[in-house]
């Protein structure tokens, strides 16, 4: 134990139970509990003997489910980032989240069923970790029959079959074959006495059946996942539509450029880290600091990518930081009494991207979809937003292709425009949009037309029902932001 000091290490311990039929299974599992436990305390007691400046804690099935995350969550915080050690029953081996606080794991015992020990890795090895290495301790008697047999029979031979296949397959349900099996191990792994060479139980034949079904079980896994992942979908067929709804959604590169420009624009100091970005939000508006996640760093650390720290912030659009420096954002354009208002729904300003007057529009285009289900047909409605441009007058609009559109995005105003002169401007376009309806109305049933076929060929590629399918576009389409680009004057 002394060259694992100074890790956070979660140690898990399991009652090894007694053959099938030796007490009723309620007295036995009452045994158990009560085992698991005295065996969890008394590591822990020695533990932190062992280890008095190191913050240890135990939590086993006597605690409610509730009471263990609370458990945790006291350690990782008397901890205050030194060095922790968990020491837990299989209780935690599910459904808590280990990997942000902790990197090592030692199983205190072997398990049964191989499983067990993936499940108990798996809440520190696991996506969100922050450490490049995760550390996994084995510990087993090398004089215990018991534990021989386990590794020999059933962890080896999973590890086996893991390497071979590709896939993790429990054992099969059949218990007396494990108990035979290992019975088997139990006698013939001391096979040097003379007495024990004559005993002829039939058990190694028991055995080597419990291998063979096991590895008959992991061979129709393998063949499963192979079948779902070839015949159910054709990746070409859908790679178009992916592809699409990427660019929708914008790029990890946009993400961050729009919350580090936000965060700047709305008074916080961004500056640059080998992470990343690190922004000061105690000078952000009132509003938005309250929407922030609690319990986030000061400075608040961005991350370019995972891992990312508990209190810290990802350059991601789920990331809930940065959906609350967006929902700002959107709110105050749309409401000019909020505080900190970076955007707005309309403007016009003079940039050398252009050299003749161009607008854009944010439109909603809405449709009505038609899906077929197995009860009849699903009526469902969804949306989209471009950005369309044209030059020139809205009654003579030239309207730009999608890739142009594009550059305008990213071009930036280099002149500013009288109040009154940009309000000219925006009340011109406002009352042509009458004249822009038609060409609104045919990109509507154009891109109608692109999501019909789209989900033609994802239905196809995943051998889905298409009858009844349908689109419709709901006219007139939404026009829910207006920028107008003008020319730098000539000097």
């Amino acid at each position: 134990c002394a060259s694992l000091e100074g890790r956070a290490i979660n140690i898990h311990h399991s009652f090894l139970p007694s053959f099938k039929g030796a007490r009723p299974y309620h007295q036995a599992h009452e045994r158990g509990v009560k085992l698991i436990g005295a065996t969890a305390h008394y590591v822990t007691a020695a533990l932190r003997k062992a280890f008095p400046k190191v913050a240890v804690e135990v939590v086993t099935g006597e605690l409610a489910a509730d009471e263990r995350s609370a458990r945790v969550s006291e350690l990782v915080a008397r901890a205050e980032g030194g060095p922790k050690i968990l020491v837990a029953t299989d209780c935690l081996s599910e459904g808590v989240n280990l990997q942000e606080d902790f990197q090592a794991v030692v199983h205190y015992d072997l398990a049964w069923n191989p499983t067990r020990h993936e499940q108990r890795e798996g809440r520190v090895d696991r996506f969100g970790q922050t450490r490049d290495i995760v550390r996994a301790v084995t510990v087993y008697g090398r004089d215990n029959r018991i534990d021989g047999i386990v590794l020999d029979v059933l962890l080896r031979k999973h590890q086996a079959i893991r390497s071979a296949t590709g896939v993790s397959v429990p054992v099969p349900d059949e218990s007396d074959g494990v108990v035979e099996a290992l019975m088997e191990g139990l006698v013939l792994r001391g096979k040097d006495s003379g007495d024990q060479l004559t005993l002829d139980l039939g058990l190694e034949r028991r055995r080597d059946d419990l291998h063979r079904s096991w590895e008959s079980a992991a061979e129709r896994e393998k063949r499963s996942k192979t079948k779902y992942a070839q015949d159910a979908i054709h990746p070409d067929d859908v790679a178009r539509e992916v592809a699409a709804a990427r660019s929708a959604l914008g790029s990890h590169h946009d993400v961050a450029r729009f919350t580090i420009e936000a965060l700047r624009a709305l008074g916080s100091s961004v500056t640059p880290t080998d992470h990343g970005w690190q922004a000061v939000t105690a000078t952000l508006p009132v509003g938005l600091r309250d929407t922030l996640p609690p319990g986030h760093r000061e400075p608040l650390p961005l991350h370019r990518d995972h891992p990312v720290p508990r209190g810290q912030a990802l350059l991601a659009r789920t990331d809930p930081h940065v959906e609350a420096i967006a929902r700002h954002v959107l709110d105050a354009a749309l409401d000019s009494t909020l505080e900190g208002r970076v955007a707005s729904r309309s403007g016009v300003a003079r940039t050398k991207a252009v050299t003749q007057r161009t607008t854009l529009l944010l439109v909603r285009f809405r449709f009505h979809l038609d899906l077929p289900a197995r009860s009849g047909v699903r009526q469902v409605v969804t949306e989209e937003a471009r950005f369309l441009g044209f030059t020139g007058s809205p009654s003579q609009a030239q309207w730009l292709p999608q890739h142009e559109v594009d550059r305008l995005l990213q071009a930036k105003a280099d002149a500013n425009v009288a109040g009154d002169q940009a309000a000219d401007h925006l009340d011109r376009v406002v009352a042509s949009i009458p004249a822009l309806e038609p060409f609104l109305d045919d990109e509507a049933d154009r891109l109608a037309d692109e999501l019909l076929d789209a989900h033609r060929r994802v239905r196809a590629g995943a051998g889905i029902a298409r009858r009844g399918l349908a689109v419709v576009a709901q006219k007139p389409a939404d026009i829910l932001g207006l920028y107008v680009w003008l020319p730098v004057a000539s000097l």
